[in-house]
């Protein structure tokens, strides 16, 4: 099995409008040339997905990521929910069309990973009909599936 290792992203926060740091698990895919694969699905930074691979160089003590070597074909959809939003029905029918979802420190927010198999048109219909009721909303911050 493969080592377990952080990795961290630095970047300005646009939801919580602060510079951040996310951590994520990550395996070594090749410790010499710097490639981790990302091992969650990111909650907060953009343009990255579960399954990706990365480029990371330690600074400080923790690897930080300095870019994408390699796409998965995964897209990541951060999702917030509104009061009153059935939670759990929710994320249960995300699951049935296929979703991995992580959930974050912040109860009404999650990462939702769309495997590069599933259809991703179903997907986003059923987002924007949770939009549309008012029990969430969300955006696409790593899109690399087609509708």
């Amino acid at each position: 099995m493969a080592e377990s290792v952080k990795v961290s992203f630095h970047f300005f926060n646009e939801v919580l409008d602060e510079d951040y740091v996310e951590s994520l698990w990550a395996t070594v895919v090749d410790e010499k040339k710097g490639w981790y694969r990302l091992s969650n699905v990111p909650f907060f930074v953009t343009g990255y997905a579960f399954d990706d691979i990365v480029y990371a160089v330690e600074e400080n003590d923790s690897l930080v990521v300095q870019a994408l070597v390699e796409e998965s074909g995964n897209s990541t959809i951060q999702l917030i929910f509104f009061e009153g939003a059935d939670k759990n029905n929710i994320q249960q029918k995300l699951e049935a069309l296929g979703c991995g979802w992580e959930g974050s420190h912040l109860p009404n927010y999650i990462s939702i990973d769309v495997p590069v198999e599933v259809s991703y048109a179903s997907v986003h219909h059923y987002l924007e009909t949770v939009a549309g009721n008012g029990d969430a909303d969300y955006r696409e911050a790593c899109l690399a599936h087609t509708l």
